[in-house]
């Protein structure tokens, strides 16, 4: 009986170890490292998760537009985003902002003046790839720029 209770004691700490360790993987997992999104990056793709007319038009305007995917989008420490073309002087710079919010949410303003922030939630942010849902659940990839 002694065995018993003692292997059951073994089995619940054993338990209660895996459990805590996967907990705290889990936590780590979920963490990303903010200072990675300084830098040019440049729109890779969009998807659409919801399949609405307004999406399909913004989708459809944004294939069109053949300067959109050559943008580059440059972050800084400081919270502008620059948007640019590369190799082309005459292109105007727009300047629109960003800002961190709770968690993994990236607060997105066109402009500075805008009083309401668009919130995205960041997916993927790594060395590479910048993966970003907005609150319709269009997903936008970007890719780094070398």
């Amino acid at each position: 009986m002694k065995k018993i209770t003692l292997a059951v004691i073994l089995v619940a700490a054993a338990g209660g170890i895996a459990y805590y360790l996967l907990q705290k993987k889990k936590q780590e997992d979920i963490s990303i490292h903010k200072e990675l999104v300084i830098g040019k990056w440049k729109i890779d793709s969009l998807v659409a998760k919801n399949d609405s007319t307004k999406d399909g038009l913004a989708l459809l305007l944004f294939a069109l537009d053949s300067n959109a995917r050559k943008e580059i989008y440059d972050f800084q420490t400081n919270g502008q985003v620059f948007i640019s073309l590369p190799n082309d002087p005459l292109s105007k710079k727009d300047t629109s902002s960003f800002a961190w919010g709770k968690h993994k949410e990236l607060l997105w303003k066109e402009k500075h003046s805008d009083a309401v922030a668009e919130s995205m939630t960041v997916i993927k942010l790594d060395k590479k790839n910048l993966v970003l849902r907005s609150a319709d659940s269009t997903l936008i990839y970007f890719r780094k720029e070398k």
